[in-house]
């Protein structure tokens, strides 16, 4: 028997590369705009903080400064989707992964695809893996 839980770490730990944030940071230093981020977008990311400003403009000012959309993550690991059939739903999903998942998306002509999470000291499984992993559709896990 397999719960979602395991089938949701088989999935990351099996199909996921980690790479270490320090490696991305030492390949771009002086390169940073051949990160393309894909998820926040502006949109996105205003859908989501954007009650918090007095409007748009303000908010997208924010947008710009935001730590929560620059590119490396806060937790300090960007994860890779090793299968092309992952990174291309990822691709085309972005935003949604953002908005539903708390999971930002980027890109490189060098890694491809690359996902990675802004916050640290809480279960990354319910907040964010769980969400994707059914987002994405997956039912590796046996119905309880």
């Amino acid at each position: 028997m397999t719960t979602e839980l395991e089938a949701c770490k088989l999935w990351i730990d099996r199909d996921f590369n980690s790479i270490p944030q320090a490696l991305v940071k030492k390949a771009f230093e002086e390169d940073w705009e051949n990160i393309e981020i894909l998820a926040p977008t502006l949109e996105a990311w205003i859908k989501a903080y954007g009650e918090d400003y007095e409007d748009e403009e303000e908010a997208e000012d924010a947008f710009y400064e935001s730590e929560e959309r620059f590119p490396f993550p806060m937790w300090g690991w960007y994860f890779q989707p090793s299968d092309p059939l992952d990174a291309d739903w990822f691709e085309e999903h972005a935003e949604e992964v953002y908005l539903k998942c708390g999971v930002c998306v980027y890109c490189t002509d060098e890694t491809g695809i690359m996902l990675g999470i802004n916050g640290a000291g809480y279960n990354f499984y319910d907040s964010h893996w769980l969400p994707l992993y059914r987002l994405r559709g997956l039912k590796w896990h046996d119905e309880e």
